[in-house]
């Protein structure tokens, strides 16, 4: 059954890309309890909005309800929640990246003795696609310390990025 919700979500994203022209991604899907409960967080390169996620519950909605594969869901017998992924929450799909160039970021990494290491910087750049997918940090200290020598830019490759946050500035 979760294979085929699945696909209905997927088939439901293409529908409205389709009919909006916006590139939706799906950034995380828990699907639970028979798919009575399906929870989905989803973006576009430069944000989504409610009235997309509105619409994208809807399509997803519609195509549960009416057919037939679906007919323990039939009626409407399911919780269905569509959002955005929250500040705070977990870089989980690379392509998410691009949206938040030029913001602050806390990223554990492994360096090259496989050792964790933490970071925090603005976001330059994100190359997702090629042979060596990463992201180039500006790193920022605490203002609390005093200026010191400026730190270059550090590239980390995606592979070796174990968590990335964006941090709310204040």
């Amino acid at each position: 059954m979760e294979q085929k919700i699945r696909k209905a979500i997927d088939e439901a994203i293409a529908e409205v890309l389709a009919g909006t022209g916006e590139e939706i991604y799906l950034v995380e899907a828990a699907i639970r309890g028979g798919g009575r409960k399906i929870e989905l967080a989803v973006d576009t390169d430069r944000g989504i909005s409610i009235d997309l996620c509105a619409k994208l519950s809807r399509r997803i909605r519609e195509r549960l309800e009416s057919d037939e594969e679906f007919e323990p869901l039939a009626g409407g017998d399911f919780d269905l929640m569509v959002s955005s992924p929250g500040i705070g929450e977990p870089i989980r799909v690379s392509r998410q990246y691009r949206r938040h160039l030029g913001r602050l970021f806390k990223v554990v990494y492994l360096d090259s003795e496989e050792e964790r290491q933490e970071v925090a910087g603005r976001l330059l750049e994100a190359v997702i696609e090629g042979d060596e997918p990463g992201i180039i940090l500006e790193p920022v200290t605490s203002a609390k310390k005093k200026k010191k020598a400026e730190v270059p830019p550090i590239t980390l490759r995606l592979a070796d990025i174990v968590k990335a946050e964006v941090q709310i500035e204040l």
